[in-house]
């Protein structure tokens, strides 16, 4: 006959020492799996890649279409008042675009600084002045520009955004102003990001 606490005694408080035992065993083995699972994760995929991530301080600005294609923006070569171009953010340090996320694509424009209210004007460099190019309504891009009232349009659902007042909401259906990119100049005279998107981009759902 087995003695209490030994393997083949069916005690209550023998069950009871071995179901605690085991139980222990098994959430050990579970933290130790979940710790080398969140190591690996760091590891191998914790920073988004550089063409991904928003943009960023000392980010030059790119042009990717129409005439200035691939030129980095400088004052001196946007017209005032002119069509904007679309654009993305630049690492000029590790020399990568920043265009592998849609919602990093921008809009570059170069207004009349006399005539920006005191908070864009505070984003502006000489005039120039970065928006988000993602309707913030359903994430279309924006193509459209009235030059007479100086509003940006989406195409899609036709609101309207104020360039010179900070990306306002002029007519829906969107709802939020338009993020946009604080600028300033480098010391060889090019457009930089200050800091990044002023909220987040993309539309109502994203």
């Amino acid at each position: 006959m087995s003695r209490k606490g030994e393997p083949g005694d069916q005690s209550p408080e023998y069950t009871m020492s071995s179901t605690v035992d085991r139980r222990s065993l098994v959430i050990g083995s579970m933290a130790a799996l979940t710790g080398v699972a969140a190591a690996g994760q760091t590891a191998h995929g914790a920073n988004p890649k550089p063409d991904r991530i928003p943009p960023q301080p000392g980010d030059r600005i790119q042009i990717i279409k129409g005439a200035l294609k691939d030129e980095f923006v400088r004052p001196e070569l946007l017209e005032v008042d002119a069509r904007p171009f679309e654009a993305f953010p630049f690492d000029p340090e590790a020399e990568v675009l920043r265009r592998k996320n849609r919602l990093n694509r921008l809009l570059v424009i170069r207004l009349d600084t006399a005539d920006m209210d005191e908070e864009t004007l505070g984003r502006s460099a000489d005039g120039v002045l970065v928006f988000s190019a993602m309707c913030t309504h359903r994430a279309c891009t924006i193509k459209s520009w009235m030059p007479e009232e100086r509003h940006l349009r989406c195409h899609c659902h036709l609101s309207e955004f104020a360039a010179l007042s900070g990306g306002s909401v002029m007519s829906g259906p969107a709802r939020r102003q338009l993020p946009m990119v604080p600028l300033g100049l480098d010391d060889d005279g090019f457009v930089i990001a200050l800091d990044g998107f002023t909220r987040k981009p993309g539309g109502a759902k994203t």
